[in-house]
């Protein structure tokens, strides 16, 4: 059989393709190994982002929770705080020395015999009768 240029040029090119083939069978563009390239990939820098995103969204929730958490703490030791400061001292707690609690006030008759009453700051009433 006699290679003729009109047949040649077409095997040569077969035997070309074929060849390349059997080198790269994966067909991944070849860069000194065979096996594929992930670190380059939009897929990849997308995915990442996306941890990336979530994991910094995660650490401000858990800051927002720790805030809210303190701000409740602050408001309930300033409460605490102002009540007491709003106690009355112990003296105004207790009725003087000779009166009693009692939220009775003395009667006119009881005035003319030396009843004495009185309020606290507190509200308590205090008779002496």
């Amino acid at each position: 059989m006699k290679i003729t240029p009109n047949i040649f040029f077409p095997l040569l090119l077969l035997t070309v393709l074929g060849c390349a083939e059997l080198t790269n069978p994966n067909g991944y563009p070849s860069g000194g190994n065979n096996y594929p390239s992930y670190g380059n990939s939009n897929y990849d820098n997308d995915y990442y982002r996306r941890r990336e995103s979530e994991r910094q969204e995660d650490e401000r929730r858990e800051l927002d929770r720790e805030r809210d958490r303190l701000e409740r703490d602050r408001r309930r030791l300033e409460r605490e705080r102002e009540n007491l400061n709003n106690k009355p001292p112990p003296s105004q707690m207790n009725c003087p020395s000779g009166f009693s609690p009692s939220e009775r006030k003395c009667s006119d008759k009881e005035r003319k015999k030396g009843c004495k009453d009185m309020r606290l700051s507190n509200g308590m009433g205090c008779v002496k009768r």
